[in-house]
């Protein structure tokens, strides 16, 4: 009905030495169709026939749409002789989608120690609903950006949950508020709530001297960078969230300090299996200087206030067809560059509520995963 079949008049071999009684009729070709469904609609596979290419099926989209129900479809053509149609149903970036963590009743549907570094974590989609993954082995550091109620702490507590149950990831959390750390208070390898730089410094400093500890490796493996972790050898993945209550302490020689083994990690710690990820709601030069910065490759920007606070994240922004200064931005989606991606996409990241996480450290502990109590002013029952 839309002109993407093809008649075909050339006689078979039958036709031609057969009964000419009759004139011969047309066949009717048809492309082959693979069709797979998912949450957001489905993605048709189809052979492009001879004058039925790219530029004819772009033309049925609008027709495509309406006979098959679907709100939006992308056309297009990876490799030639090949068309492919994706139908939405729902919009990738609208749709509120539990993490894979959680069963359908949101329950935990996880166990403790299931996953490695290795494997890839789920953040979310793009709007074209491709899965966005990071993997921690082979990443490198990080920089979350956003606005209270952006939609950061859920994409924070994606990230945190997968390395919590990563059987060769130890987790060190340093956030002054609370809101990330608390969760996995019991179970993370080291915490820190301190309001002051010292505390928080005191453990970046044992990450520097575990650096150095580890430069043997680079002499017994032959090699310029860690890439096999074990219960043994874990990676350490360093999550501060709120930096600037450090980095603008308005004590200077605590500050300086904090400063000095961040930018220390955030220089050779890659190399060495550290992952390092710094969480802010401003991202502007005063809370992060261009040396620690520039070493954060991989970048997720929720709404923020201005454009400057976006090209802080992504210098060439300005020349992008997207904007996370951008007041109409939904709560949880963000801009991000993850892994091998080069172009910054729009990102609906998955749902993993903070009362979710509690009941993932909650079997942790059950595994017999604690490492310490709640703080003895902490009680969990009254809270619960």
């Amino acid at each position: 009905m839309l002109g993407l079949a093809v008649k075909d008049a050339t006689p078979t071999v039958l036709q031609q030495y057969g009964p000419q009684e009759q004139p011969a009729k047309p066949r009717v070709l048809v492309p082959r169709l693979h069709t797979r469904a998912d949450a957001f609609g489905v993605t048709v596979t189809a052979d492009a026939l001879p004058q039925v290419g790219l530029s004819a099926w772009q033309d049925a989209s609008e027709g495509l749409c309406d006979a098959w129900g679907m709100r939006r479809i992308r056309i297009s053509q990876p490799k030639p002789g090949v068309i492919v149609a994706r139908g939405f149903r729902r919009e990738p970036l609208e749709a509120v989608i539990h993490s894979p963590l959680l069963g359908p009743d949101g329950s935990p549907a996880c166990r403790p120690g299931q996953f490695v570094s290795t494997d890839d974590v789920l953040l979310g989609w793009d709007e074209d609903g491709t899965p966005i993954v990071l993997n921690l082995a082979y990443s490198a550091h990080a920089l979350v950006a956003g606005l209270t109620r952006s939609g950061k702490s859920i994409t924070v507590n994606t990230l945190l949950a997968y390395a919590s149950l990563m059987r060769d990831v130890r987790l060190i959390v340093i956030d002054p508020n609370l809101g990330a750390v608390a969760p996995w208070w019991r179970t993370a390898y080291k915490v820190s709530d301190a309001i002051h730089p010292d505390e928080p410094t005191e453990i970046l400093r044992w990450v520097r001297e575990e650096m150095q500890r580890r430069e043997r490796l680079f002499w017994s493996g032959r090699t310029d960078r860690i890439t096999e972790f074990s219960p043994e050898l874990p990676l350490l993945l360093v999550v501060i969230d709120e930096v600037a209550n450090y980095t603008r302490h308005p004590e200077r020689k605590a500050r300086e300090r904090f400063e000095a083994e961040l930018l220390a990690i955030a220089s050779q710690g890659a190399k060495f299996g550290i992952r390092l990820w710094l969480l802010t709601q401003k991202p502007s030069a005063d809370v992060l200087t261009t040396a620690v910065r520039t070493n954060l490759s991989a970048r997720i920007c929720h709404r923020v206030d201005t454009v400057e606070d976006f090209l802080h994240l992504f210098p060439d922004g300005r020349d992008l067809d997207i904007t996370a200064a951008d007041r109409t931005m939904p709560q949880g989606v963000s801009i991000a560059s993850v892994g091998d991606m080069r172009t910054p996409v729009r990102l609906r990241s998955v749902h993993l509520p903070t009362e979710a996480c509690w009941q993932i450290n909650d079997l942790m502990c059950a595994e017999g995963l604690k490492v310490r109590d709640l703080p003895d002013h902490i009680d969990l029952d009254k809270a619960a």
